[in-house]
């Protein structure tokens, strides 16, 4: 099996975050017997998209130059692996497109209006409208609140990649699609295209153990008065996903909110 894991980056010089999960990954990729590669300032998503930035990694493995990959895994440079990880993520089960949860989402949306527009009313305008366009069918939790999937972490095989090629509906046209509704930017972004596409054509996707994508971030909104920050984080964890907004970040800390409980955190953050 040849497997890659890819990174991807806009601008000229990476930023200490994106240096030291590159460092990582590649590290990690060598335990595990993958290849990596980080893309920088690649351009094939301008082709498929007049707003680009978060479909470069598709853009990527839509290249003919990938197609000697059985499997790729993209990872945004805001994941790292926890430390002497050897598990492969390349043997879990995806079936030909593999994705994380992110059970907070629902709830927090339902309290509070994130950036861009993102709340419960939007998703359900969004979820209708893919619905009526696509007949996509939208998967729900146990608390009826939509299920978000986050695109930072994704695998597909060689044939998941081509069928998301080939069968998918096009980028742009789906982004049209949801400006005309006037529905906010942040859902024309990839990881709701993906969630369109897997849910209203054959492609055999699955959801991983969200130990591969476990978020940390800052709570937002009335749950944030009992609960700061959403740690995701558990003993399964394999990745770690951390969006907690506003850190300028150097190794160290970086280190420490991987690795560590929140209890030896020695960085300051919001309520510390």
């Amino acid at each position: 099996m040849k497997n890659l894991l890819m990174q991807l980056w806009k601008g000229p010089t990476l930023n200490e975050e994106a240096r030291t999960s590159s460092k990582l990954m590649k590290a990690y990729a060598k335990r595990i017997g993958a290849e990596y590669k980080l893309f920088r300032d690649t351009t094939f998503a301008d082709k498929l998209s007049d707003d680009p930035l978060y479909y470069e990694w598709l853009g990527v493995m839509f290249d003919e130059e990938q197609e000697k990959y059985d499997k790729i895994c993209q990872v945004d440079l805001d994941i790292f692996p926890v430390e002497n990880l050897e598990e492969s993520i390349f043997d879990v089960d995806i079936g030909e497109f593999g994705v994380c949860q992110e059970p907070f989402q629902g709830k927090q949306r339902a309290t509070v209006t994130v950036g861009g527009g993102i709340n419960m009313m939007n998703d359900e305008r969004w979820a209708s409208a893919v619905s009526k366009k696509y007949g996509s069918k939208l998967p729900r939790d146990d608390e009826g609140y939509l299920k978000a999937f986050n695109a930072g972490m994704t695998i597909l095989t060689r044939e998941g990649i081509q069928k998301a090629k080939h069968t998918w509906g096009g980028i742009q046209e789906y982004i049209n699609y949801i400006r005309n509704k006037g529905i906010p930017r942040f859902y024309t972004f990839d990881q709701n295209y993906m969630l369109s596409q897997f849910t209203s054509t054959d492609t055999d996707w699955k959801v991983m153990p969200n130990g591969w994508n476990s978020q940390i971030h800052y709570v937002r909104g009335p749950m944030s008065m009992t609960m700061p920050i959403n740690d995701e984080r558990t003993d399964d964890t394999k990745f770690v996903h951390v969006q907690m907004t506003g850190h300028k970040w150097n190794e160290q800390s970086l280190y420490e909110i991987v690795n560590l409980p929140q209890s030896k955190w020695r960085f300051e953050y919001e309520n510390s």
